[in-house]
């Protein structure tokens, strides 16, 4: 599946293994990032687990497995 492809399934829902989805705010809580925050900007990947870019508030991004993140509220 292309790039295009796969954000195309991600932004209709259909893509059952995704918790996140675009500008929902999280947290790494486990990883390298551990204890960054910021907001989803991408679905990179879905093999072997989602994977997605994260821009933090001061516009630098990370990328994290979605294992490593939890959902934080506005």
């Amino acid at each position: 599946m292309s790039q295009c492809e796969l954000e195309s399934q991600w932004v209709k829902g259909s893509l059952s293994t995704v918790k996140f989805r675009f500008d929902d705010r999280v947290r790494a809580i486990s990883g390298k990032h551990k204890g960054k925050a910021g907001r989803i900007v991408a679905l990179l990947a879905i093999e072997p687990s989602p994977l997605y870019a994260i821009e933090e508030p001061e516009g630098t991004n990370f990328n994290a497995r979605q294992s490593e993140l939890e959902c934080q509220s506005i």
